[in-house]
């Protein structure tokens, strides 16, 4: 099965929007978490930056998620 960018950059921002929400916190708050700028987390739910491995693992780790998690296609977590 071929993944497209986009298709990766819209599973990551929905799965870490979906995340943050089940777990009620905000941006400013998970951005605070992870350590990184709360306008940098901004522009990555909503697909407009390309996050680094270390910034995936960062916000996989404050969500208590594995980057993986972070970037499945479709999955909802159980």
């Amino acid at each position: 099965m071929k993944i497209t960018l986009p298709a990766l950059k819209i599973a990551l921002s929905t799965n870490i929007k979906r995340l943050r929400k089940e777990q009620g916190i905000s941006q400013e708050k998970l951005a605070l978490k992870a350590d990184i700028d709360r306008s940098y987390m901004s522009e990555v739910e909503r697909c407009l930056a390309n996050p680094s491995i270390e910034a995936l693992l960062k916000i996989g780790n404050a969500l208590e998620v594995t980057p993986c998690e972070l970037l499945q296609l479709g999955k909802k977590r159980s």
